[in-house]
């Protein structure tokens, strides 16, 4: 190979990693996204757990007082 061509061939070489590169942080940064949506939404399971185990309690402790 020439020299022109082993650069052209460098050229692209970097061009491409470049763009493997900045699609490998947009998946990063999606993943980041996803796993704090996916923390919130366990937030909220454990607190609606928790809601409706009192709601059972309080409505246990109502028909046994009956």
């Amino acid at each position: 190979m020439a020299a022109g061509d082993l650069i052209a061939r460098i050229n692209e070489l970097t061009q491409q990693n470049e763009r493997l590169i900045a699609g490998r942080d947009a998946l990063d940064r999606g993943r980041a996204e996803l796993e704090a949506k996916l923390a919130e939404t366990e937030e909220d399971l454990g607190a609606a757990r928790t809601s409706l185990r009192r709601m059972i309690r309080s409505e246990n402790t109502v028909s046994d007082a009956e």
